[in-house]
């Protein structure tokens, strides 16, 4: 698993959640599920200082199964079929139709996608909604003009950029008492407002998941 700046606010996060909840007997779990995104055609604005706006449809690679990889984690309490869980999605995007003025923009290092959702048991299938916050780390050359990877928060190119919604259902292929093996199926939705050189970029994503992995459950 990767640990980057996100991935402590989270566990700030958690620790304050488990706080809350932790006050009634609850059953838990903690999941790490990798896999798969894709991200259809977005609205791409470009602001900057001294030049006009430029607006594109950008279309974007995710590049999932590249280090690092693609992934969600997420700590969750249920009680009587119903549950809250933290997550932090970790999603990749970059532009494919760069051009002579956008020369390069990516948010690579993650458009970290931190949830708090909401869980409804039903049968052998779970529905999770979720909102929260977009955190960016964005990489840009913009007319020539390269944009650093500091500031932000802990000065490490980390920016809190907007905010982002999702929707899931969840499946356990395997699921015994301590231990499970879920498919998800998701669909984010997040508008993110990162720094470029003398301006911002604004960065709209629609997502749609694919992920499978471990859950351990006490």
């Amino acid at each position: 698993m990767i640990i980057n700046k996100p991935t402590i606010i989270l566990f700030i996060s958690i620790s304050l959640f488990s706080s809350i909840v932790a006050q009634e007997k609850r059953s838990w779990s903690f999941e790490f599920l990798p896999g798969i995104a894709v991200v259809p055609p977005m609205p791409l604005k470009i602001e900057q200082d001294g030049f006009n706006d430029l607006t594109i449809t950008a279309h974007y690679k995710t590049e999932s199964l590249r280090l690092p990889i693609y992934y969600s984690y997420r700590l969750g309490s249920y009680k009587n079929n119903k549950g809250w869980s933290l997550e932090m999605n970790h999603l990749k995007i970059f532009l494919k139709n760069t051009n002579d003025e956008i020369q390069q923009i990516s948010v690579s290092h993650g458009y970290n996608q931190v949830f708090l959702n909401h869980h409804i048991l039903k049968e052998k299938y779970t529905w999770i909604m979720g909102a929260g916050a977009v955190i960016g780390h964005p990489e840009s050359t913009i007319r020539n003009q390269t944009y650093t990877e500091k500031g932000g928060l802990f000065n490490d190119g980390y920016y809190l950029a907007g905010i982002t919604l999702q929707g899931a259902i969840y499946y356990p292929l395997i699921n015994t008492k301590h231990f499970c093996l879920p498919l998800e199926a998701k669909v984010s939705a997040g508008y993110g407002t990162v720094p470029i050189v003398d301006g911002m970029a604004h960065i709209p994503v629609i997502a749609f998941h694919l992920l499978m992995g471990p859950c351990f459950k006490w």
